[in-house]
């Protein structure tokens, strides 16, 4: 008897040790559960624009009382003229060139213009008549004139067109104007140009520009003349 009674007992507390063992077991803490919020990715600020790239402005310059105007060819409007170059060598070059109060030149200026202002700094082309010159020819993208007009070339478009004093007109085709270091190189059969950046006065005084060429023709020594941009 007391051996049941004893197993009955060992048995109870066995079997109530698992129930025993839960009342008893430690409460895990309470875990507070946070809600995740989908977030959507922070809207991405714009690109920085690119700058203005320079680009080649026709008109009629003009000095006065110490300040500087351009007139753009076929507007009747005026913009302000602001020199960035390096040491300002634009302006100081027209100066030189004729520019003073009451005579105006005709000018081919690279810059990029704001509203009413045009930030120059290079020059293409410029001639002491102050008018407007004619658009160009047979989608013309470069001239050169000797520096005693001995002769003269115009390419564009891939067709190539040399006039000389000392020789027949030469037509001829090149495949494209190479760019080599900031020069610009035609290769034709025949002949070569080239267009080096730098002021170039002709001869006779009228006509300043901001590329040295050069015409090498096949057979011969190379020809000294002053280009430009069309």
């Amino acid at each position: 008897m007391k051996i049941l009674l004893s197993a009955l007992v060992a048995g109870l507390s066995m079997a109530a040790l698992p129930a025993l063992a839960a009342e008893l077991a430690p409460i895990a803490p309470m875990v507070p559960t946070t809600s995740v919020v989908p977030t959507t990715p922070m809207a991405q600020l714009p690109a920085a624009a690119a700058p203005a790239q320079p680009r080649i402005a026709r008109g009629l310059l003009l000095l006065h009382e110490g300040r500087v105007f351009m007139a753009p060819c076929r507007d009747r409007s005026y913009v302000n003229v602001e020199d960035v170059s390096e040491g300002g060598t634009v302006l100081a070059a027209l100066r030189d060139f004729g520019l003073a109060p009451g005579n105006n030149l005709y000018v081919e200026l690279m810059g990029v213009q704001e509203g009413g202002l045009l930030r120059v700094s290079g020059l293409n082309f410029a001639h002491a008549g102050a008018r407007c010159l004619g658009e160009a020819e047979n989608e013309e993208d470069w001239r050169a004139l000797g520096l005693q007009a001995e002769w003269a070339a115009a390419a564009g478009a891939g067709a190539l067109r040399v006039e000389r004093a000392d020789a027949p007109e030469l037509r001829t085709t090149y495949d494209a104007v190479k760019d080599d270091q900031g020069a610009r190189r035609i290769e034709a059969e025949g002949v070569a140009l080239s267009f080096t950046p730098g002021l170039c006065r002709t001869g006779d005084g009228k006509m300043l520009t901001g590329w040295r060429a050069a015409l090498v023709p096949a057979a011969g020594s190379a020809l000294e003349g002053c280009g430009w941009e069309r």
